[in-house]
């Protein structure tokens, strides 16, 4: 006995069946095209032949760690007689850039130098580094003196050997190598060191860009320290890669106050101002801002999801069906994490001063470091959401600053950058991203809205460790193909071709 019923409803399931089945081969076949089709960002630009450099560059920079040419607050005392004798140092350790070259001090301490190009209708470029390190911490753990300087053959050790005057000393050696070829540029170069980047950059970097503003100067890039060629870092990525910042993450202090009755700690209330303020850190942190994939982040994925295995391939090149894949990898690790979201981090907190007494205020700072894409005013609008009680108030703190503009990636400054790298450092990838930490590049917006943060040092977790850490050091021959990059970036610079 048929059932017409039940025949109309298998009917549709088979119909239903059939369709899932196209749906699913649909989307097998979208993402094997546009895997298949997710090619390579990498430039194969013509080999190069690096000139040999002197013996003496090894020894400039040993001797440049020796000035200890420390920041260590904004309102600390400045050790004038290692600034002084640190530029004293780079007078003569480089005659031909300050015979043909214009200098300028600002600030008593940062250097400003222009080399004038031969072509005006050329937009200038704008390097910089910083003259300044943090302090040493305790002197006795490290292995040798932090401004020893130390040559042992392999490594110069001492405080600024990574961060930066690695970079400085580095430009400043290449363009004495140019000068010493008789090389003249087309394009008008700078040469901006600030000398209080540890610390904000507000007296150097500040005040040189704003001077640049004055003068109406509008650069085809800046280019400052940041990222670098990094080795195992990237993970499924075997070969090194060299990360290019395109913009800083913001950066938002916030604190949190509660003032209530205190009394006795012999008859608690069942609320008191720590409670409130623990209670209100406790919903903040569990309950942060959303992850997302900023424009930086979607830039680095378009650049390395290609050199990756396959699987990982797929995944990268399908963002549109994978999206929260991607951001459940991303949320692993905490480098990673702080990529994809606003980050909250709780740093101070004070209540009380003694122990039998419950105090009547309590106050907590929190440091968020905000996303591109987002503003301190979203910030606060999630922080009134999540702890909702009018009892705590929440004051932003000062220094907060909003995230960079992201520099772009179809730019002449990016791509003569990313030439460079593959031409000295050929077996290394190249990839934008975002900055997670700050530099003085973001002053230098009003001159350029192309600025970007390399500088040419290999690094491992290890170094980083070692950077604003212990035992700070550098390898020599990273030194000298740092010299050759920027050698090579200044010559690239005038090239009308990036190539």
């Amino acid at each position: 006995m048929k059932l017409p019923g039940l025949t109309k409803i298998f009917n549709r399931m088979k119909k239903l069946f059939r369709a899932l089945v196209i749906i699913f081969a649909l989307l097998v076949l979208i993402v094997i095209i546009k895997t298949a089709t997710f090619s390579s960002m990498q430039l194969k630009p013509e080999a190069i032949e690096l000139p040999a450099f002197p013996d003496a560059s090894v020894e400039h920079l040993s001797e440049a760690i020796t000035y200890p040419t420390i920041s260590e607050a904004i309102d600390s005392p400045v050790d004038t007689a290692a600034f002084k004798g640190f530029h004293k140092f780079l007078m003569e350790a480089y005659p031909l850039i300050h015979r043909d070259l214009k200098k300028e001090v600002f600030s008593s301490f940062s250097l400003l130098y222009t080399w004038e190009g031969s072509d005006s209708r050329l937009k200038p470029v704008v390097l910089t580094a910083h003259l300044d390190v943090v302090p040493t911490g305790e002197l006795s753990s490290w292995s040798e003196p932090p401004f020893s300087g130390k040559n042992d053959g392999t490594f110069i050790w001492g405080r600024g050997t990574l961060d930066d005057k690695s970079s400085m000393i580095s430009i400043m050696e290449a363009v004495e190598k140019l000068l010493s070829e008789n090389y003249k540029p087309e394009r008008t170069i700078y040469l901006a060191f600030g000398h209080d980047e540890e610390i904000g950059g507000l007296k150097g970097a500040g005040v040189m860009a704003g001077e640049l503003v004055k003068r109406n100067l509008d650069a085809e890039f800046v280019l400052d320290e940041g990222y670098a060629v990094t080795i195992g870092m990237v993970p499924m990525i075997k070969k090194p890669v060299a990360l290019i910042g395109t913009s800083e993450k913001g950066y938002l202090s916030v604190s949190l106050s509660v003032e209530m009755e205190g009394g006795h700690s012999a008859f608690p209330a069942r609320e008191s101002a720590i409670t409130l303020i623990t209670g209100a850190l406790n919903r903040i942190v569990s309950n942060q801002m959303k992850s997302g994939i900023s424009e930086p982040v979607n830039d680095f994925i378009r650049y390395i999801g290609p050199e990756m295995p396959w699987y990982a391939r797929a995944i990268f090149a399908n963002k549109w069906l994978f999206k929260g894949l991607i951001l459940k990898i991303y949320e692993g690790g905490n480098n990673s994490n702080a990529l994809v979201r606003t980050t909250t981090a709780p740093t101070i907190i004070h209540a009380g001063i003694k122990d039998n007494v419950i105090p009547t205020r309590a106050e907590a700072v929190v440091n968020f470091r905000i996303l591109p894409g987002e503003t301190s005013g979203d910030v606060i609008n999630h922080l009134e959401r999540v702890i909702a009680d009018d009892r705590i108030s929440i004051r932003p703190l000062e220094d907060l600053k909003e995230p960079a503009p992201v520099s772009p990636i179809d730019a002449p400054g990016f791509d003569i950058i990313h030439k460079t790298i593959r031409q000295v450092y050929p077996e290394a990838l190249v990839a934008p991203t975002m900055m997670l930490a700050a530099s003085d590049s973001r002053k230098y917006l009003g001159i350029s809205r192309n600025i970007y943060n390399f500088a040419p040092i290999i690094v491992t977790d290890e170094d980083l460790a070692r950077t604003h850490g212990l035992n700070e050091r550098t390898q020599i021959g990273h030194f000298i193909r740092g010299v050759g990059f920027y050698y090579q970036l200044i010559r690239n610079c005038n090239n009308q071709s990036a190539g």
